[in-house]
């Protein structure tokens, strides 16, 4: 997956990208590695889903922010083994691992965290806060 939403191996692989709704499919047996600030535009209504045969992997600080009022509710992101959320990650979107999911110290999530579809799921977390979109008690925007 390139910055461009073509096919490739890293997501902001050059720093900082924004894609339009879509369905975008790693075309290698790699992790995605989101670098920098991911952006994610579209309205409402609109669906992105990403496939990692592989992993996910955030870099530390990075930033998968939603413009043009899209929501995380409606971003799915699924990982073909673990996911990995570095510290001071602010992360919007559903994860379905396959393994795993950790997070770094101070990183959060607007969204659903699933994992183990394949066994026993195991969750790794440090200081982070999770919330649910939509729900009453999700910080302003989380949805």
């Amino acid at each position: 997956i390139g910055t461009g939403g073509g096919a490739g191996t890293l997501i902001g692989c050059a720093g900082n990208a924004t894609l339009p709704p879509g369905v975008y499919i790693s075309a290698t047996n790699s992790t995605i590695g989101v670098t920098g600030t991911l952006t994610l535009n579209g309205g409402p209504n609109d669906i992105w889903v990403f496939q990692a045969p592989s992993a996910l992997t955030t870099a530390v600080n990075s930033t998968i922010l939603l413009t043009g009022g899209a929501k995380a509710s409606n971003v799915m992101w699924f990982v073909g083994s673990s996911a990995t959320l570095n510290g001071g990650t602010t992360f919007n979107g559903n994860i379905l691992a396959s393994a795993s999911i950790s997070m770094g110290t101070l990183a959060t999530s607007c969204g659903r965290l699933l994992a183990g579809a394949e066994g026993a799921g195991t969750f790794s977390f440090l200081s982070n806060t999770v919330s649910v979109p939509g729900h009453a008690n999700a910080p302003v925007g989380c949805e």
